[in-house]
Protein backbone atom coordinates (compact mmCIF):
# COMPACT_ATOMS: atom_id res chain seq x y z
CA UNK A 1 0.00 0.00 0.00
CA UNK A 2 1.38 3.35 -0.87
CA UNK A 3 2.21 5.82 1.55
CA UNK A 4 2.08 3.06 4.27
CA UNK A 5 4.93 1.98 7.28
CA UNK A 6 8.04 0.08 5.86
CA UNK A 7 8.63 -3.54 7.16
CA UNK A 8 12.39 -3.13 6.29
CA UNK A 9 15.22 -0.90 5.70
CA UNK A 10 15.82 -1.23 2.09
CA UNK A 11 19.38 0.09 2.68
CA UNK A 12 19.47 2.40 -0.83
CA UNK A 13 19.81 -1.02 -2.57
CA UNK A 14 17.95 -3.45 -4.73
CA UNK A 15 16.33 -6.48 -3.44
CA UNK A 16 18.68 -8.27 -5.11
CA UNK A 17 21.58 -6.38 -3.77
CA UNK A 18 20.02 -6.20 0.02
CA UNK A 19 19.73 -9.95 -0.06
CA UNK A 20 23.25 -10.55 -0.86
CA UNK A 21 24.32 -7.53 1.68
CA UNK A 22 22.36 -9.53 4.33
CA UNK A 23 24.09 -12.63 3.52
CA UNK A 24 27.50 -11.63 3.38
CA UNK A 25 27.28 -10.13 6.94
CA UNK A 26 25.64 -13.30 7.98
CA UNK A 27 28.56 -15.65 6.95
CA UNK A 28 31.01 -13.30 8.34
CA UNK A 29 29.06 -13.28 11.38
CA UNK A 30 28.98 -16.75 12.03
CA UNK A 31 32.91 -17.01 10.87
CA UNK A 32 34.51 -15.04 12.96
CA UNK A 33 31.45 -14.36 15.42
CA UNK A 34 31.98 -10.57 15.69
CA UNK A 35 31.58 -7.89 13.16
CA UNK A 36 31.73 -4.32 12.74
CA UNK A 37 29.41 -2.36 10.30
CA UNK A 38 26.61 0.29 10.56
CA UNK A 39 23.83 0.38 12.95
CA UNK A 40 21.07 -0.21 10.08
CA UNK A 41 23.22 -3.34 8.75
CA UNK A 42 23.58 -4.43 11.80
CA UNK A 43 19.64 -4.27 12.95
CA UNK A 44 18.88 -5.80 9.51
CA UNK A 45 21.46 -8.57 9.84
CA UNK A 46 19.93 -9.67 13.33
CA UNK A 47 17.02 -11.15 12.79
CA UNK A 48 18.41 -12.98 9.96
CA UNK A 49 21.01 -14.68 12.35
CA UNK A 50 18.40 -15.39 14.96
CA UNK A 51 16.32 -17.66 12.36
CA UNK A 52 19.55 -19.12 11.30
CA UNK A 53 20.47 -20.18 14.60
CA UNK A 54 17.14 -21.37 15.53
CA UNK A 55 17.22 -23.80 11.81
CA UNK A 56 20.61 -25.09 13.49
CA UNK A 57 18.91 -25.86 16.61
CA UNK A 58 16.55 -27.62 14.69
CA UNK A 59 18.96 -29.91 13.44
CA UNK A 60 16.13 -31.36 10.62
CA UNK A 61 16.78 -31.95 6.41
CA UNK A 62 14.08 -29.26 6.34
CA UNK A 63 16.04 -27.09 8.16
CA UNK A 64 19.54 -27.76 6.85
CA UNK A 65 18.18 -27.12 3.53
CA UNK A 66 16.94 -23.72 4.15
CA UNK A 67 20.76 -22.48 5.85
CA UNK A 68 21.61 -23.75 2.66
CA UNK A 69 19.66 -21.11 0.84
CA UNK A 70 21.22 -18.65 3.12
CA UNK A 71 25.00 -19.26 2.76
CA UNK A 72 27.45 -18.76 -0.33
CA UNK A 73 29.04 -21.91 0.68
CA UNK A 74 27.43 -24.20 2.97
CA UNK A 75 30.03 -26.71 3.13
CA UNK A 76 32.06 -24.31 5.08
CA UNK A 77 29.70 -23.18 7.44
CA UNK A 78 26.99 -25.70 8.22
CA UNK A 79 29.11 -27.95 10.07
CA UNK A 80 29.80 -24.92 12.54
CA UNK A 81 26.17 -23.71 12.62
CA UNK A 82 24.79 -27.56 13.26
CA UNK A 83 27.66 -28.56 15.76
CA UNK A 84 29.30 -25.71 17.93
CA UNK A 85 26.31 -23.12 17.76
CA UNK A 86 23.84 -25.53 18.13
CA UNK A 87 25.61 -27.24 21.05
CA UNK A 88 26.10 -23.56 22.79
CA UNK A 89 22.68 -22.38 22.35
CA UNK A 90 21.08 -25.73 22.73
CA UNK A 91 19.43 -24.21 26.55
CA UNK A 92 19.11 -20.71 25.72
CA UNK A 93 15.44 -19.54 24.38
CA UNK A 94 16.45 -17.19 22.17
CA UNK A 95 18.58 -13.66 21.69
CA UNK A 96 21.36 -15.52 19.89
CA UNK A 97 23.36 -12.15 18.73
CA UNK A 98 23.94 -8.86 20.44
CA UNK A 99 24.31 -5.44 18.30
CA UNK A 100 26.32 -2.41 19.90
CA UNK A 101 26.65 0.98 19.52
CA UNK A 102 30.67 2.31 18.74
CA UNK A 103 31.86 5.30 17.26
CA UNK A 104 31.38 6.02 13.95
CA UNK A 105 33.94 3.86 11.49
CA UNK A 106 34.23 6.85 9.51
CA UNK A 107 35.62 5.25 6.28
CA UNK A 108 34.27 7.48 3.80
CA UNK A 109 34.26 10.36 6.97
CA UNK A 110 30.61 9.94 6.64
CA UNK A 111 29.91 9.65 10.33
CA UNK A 112 27.22 7.13 9.80
CA UNK A 113 26.13 5.12 13.03
CA UNK A 114 28.11 2.10 13.31
CA UNK A 115 27.71 -0.58 15.28
CA UNK A 116 29.42 -4.55 16.26
CA UNK A 117 27.05 -7.32 15.80
CA UNK A 118 28.29 -10.22 17.93
CA UNK A 119 27.45 -13.48 18.84
CA UNK A 120 26.78 -14.01 22.31
CA UNK A 121 28.53 -16.18 24.64
CA UNK A 122 31.43 -16.68 21.92
CA UNK A 123 35.10 -16.54 22.66
CA UNK A 124 34.64 -12.82 21.51
CA UNK A 125 31.48 -11.42 23.50
CA UNK A 126 32.07 -7.93 24.39
CA UNK A 127 29.97 -7.81 27.29
CA UNK A 128 31.76 -10.28 29.11
CA UNK A 129 34.84 -8.75 28.79
CA UNK A 130 33.41 -5.98 29.53
CA UNK A 131 31.96 -6.82 32.68
CA UNK A 132 34.96 -8.55 33.81
CA UNK A 133 36.61 -5.62 33.52
CA UNK A 134 34.67 -3.70 35.76
CA UNK A 135 34.54 -6.30 38.74
CA UNK A 136 38.33 -6.07 38.58
CA UNK A 137 38.07 -2.27 39.06
CA UNK A 138 35.33 -2.62 41.86
CA UNK A 139 37.43 -5.26 43.69
CA UNK A 140 40.42 -3.03 43.18
CA UNK A 141 38.24 0.17 45.19
CA UNK A 142 37.34 -2.32 47.62
CA UNK A 143 33.81 -0.86 47.65
CA UNK A 144 32.07 -3.78 46.24
CA UNK A 145 29.91 -4.78 43.12
CA UNK A 146 27.50 -2.12 41.99
CA UNK A 147 24.10 -3.15 40.90
CA UNK A 148 24.15 -2.82 37.21
CA UNK A 149 27.66 -4.89 37.64
CA UNK A 150 25.68 -7.58 39.92
CA UNK A 151 22.67 -7.76 36.88
CA UNK A 152 25.48 -8.04 34.35
CA UNK A 153 27.16 -10.55 35.75
CA UNK A 154 23.87 -12.61 35.92
CA UNK A 155 23.16 -11.72 31.75
CA UNK A 156 26.64 -12.95 30.47
CA UNK A 157 26.49 -15.86 32.85
CA UNK A 158 23.09 -17.59 32.59
CA UNK A 159 23.70 -18.98 30.14
CA UNK A 160 26.96 -19.53 29.28
CA UNK A 161 28.70 -23.44 30.18
CA UNK A 162 30.90 -22.62 33.05
CA UNK A 163 30.56 -19.14 32.45
CA UNK A 164 30.75 -18.21 36.59
CA UNK A 165 34.29 -19.65 36.81
CA UNK A 166 35.45 -18.33 33.10
CA UNK A 167 34.14 -15.04 34.48
CA UNK A 168 36.62 -15.67 37.57
CA UNK A 169 39.47 -16.42 35.92
CA UNK A 170 39.12 -13.47 33.00
CA UNK A 171 38.89 -10.75 35.77
CA UNK A 172 42.12 -12.91 37.55
CA UNK A 173 43.92 -12.29 34.22
CA UNK A 174 43.00 -8.05 34.76
CA UNK A 175 43.60 -7.61 38.10
CA UNK A 176 47.40 -9.36 37.15
CA UNK A 177 47.34 -6.83 34.13
CA UNK A 178 46.30 -3.77 36.19
CA UNK A 179 49.64 -2.73 37.79
CA UNK A 180 51.80 -3.48 35.53
CA UNK A 181 49.64 -1.47 32.91
CA UNK A 182 50.32 1.48 35.44
CA UNK A 183 53.72 1.05 36.37
CA UNK A 184 54.44 1.17 32.62
CA UNK A 185 52.45 4.33 32.22
CA UNK A 186 54.27 6.02 34.77
CA UNK A 187 57.56 4.81 33.81
CA UNK A 188 56.47 6.03 30.11
CA UNK A 189 57.58 10.06 29.27
CA UNK A 190 55.43 13.01 28.20
CA UNK A 191 54.55 14.27 25.20
CA UNK A 192 56.54 17.68 26.71
CA UNK A 193 59.20 15.55 28.32
CA UNK A 194 60.00 14.26 24.79
CA UNK A 195 59.57 17.77 23.32
CA UNK A 196 62.38 19.57 25.99
CA UNK A 197 64.47 17.10 25.05
CA UNK A 198 64.03 17.53 21.23
CA UNK A 199 64.76 21.19 22.08
CA UNK A 200 67.88 20.76 24.06
CA UNK A 201 69.11 18.10 21.52
CA UNK A 202 68.63 20.66 19.08
CA UNK A 203 70.19 23.76 21.34
CA UNK A 204 73.49 21.55 21.51
CA UNK A 205 74.23 21.28 17.78
CA UNK A 206 73.32 24.88 17.17
CA UNK A 207 70.15 24.17 15.77
CA UNK A 208 66.23 26.27 16.22
CA UNK A 209 63.91 23.00 17.06
CA UNK A 210 60.18 24.10 16.03
CA UNK A 211 57.64 21.81 16.99
CA UNK A 212 55.23 19.85 14.04
CA UNK A 213 52.85 17.50 13.51
CA UNK A 214 54.06 14.18 13.57
CA UNK A 215 51.99 13.26 10.08
CA UNK A 216 53.30 17.25 8.82
CA UNK A 217 51.47 20.36 8.48
CA UNK A 218 47.98 20.79 7.00
CA UNK A 219 46.87 22.73 4.35
CA UNK A 220 44.53 25.23 4.83
CA UNK A 221 42.79 24.62 1.33
CA UNK A 222 42.86 20.70 1.11
CA UNK A 223 43.00 20.03 4.66
CA UNK A 224 45.38 17.12 3.97
CA UNK A 225 48.91 17.16 5.41
CA UNK A 226 52.16 17.68 3.71
CA UNK A 227 55.44 16.45 5.13
CA UNK A 228 54.49 13.77 7.19
CA UNK A 229 53.64 10.01 6.94
CA UNK A 230 50.65 10.66 5.06
CA UNK A 231 50.37 7.41 2.74
CA UNK A 232 48.53 9.79 0.16
CA UNK A 233 50.66 12.38 0.17
CA UNK A 234 53.07 11.73 -2.87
Amino acid sequence: MAGGDLKYRHLSRSSSHRQSLLRNLVTSLITHESIRTTWPKAKEAQPVVEKLITLGKKNTNASRNRAEQIFFQPWDHLPKLFGELRKRYMDRPGGYTRVLRIEPINRNNDQAPSAILELVDGPRDMRFAMTAKSIAHERSTGIGLRDITARNVAKVTRYRKNGTRELEALVRTMRKWKPRLTEAWRMKETWEEVDEKKRREAERKGEVWVKKHSHGERDPNTGRRKGGDDPFEK
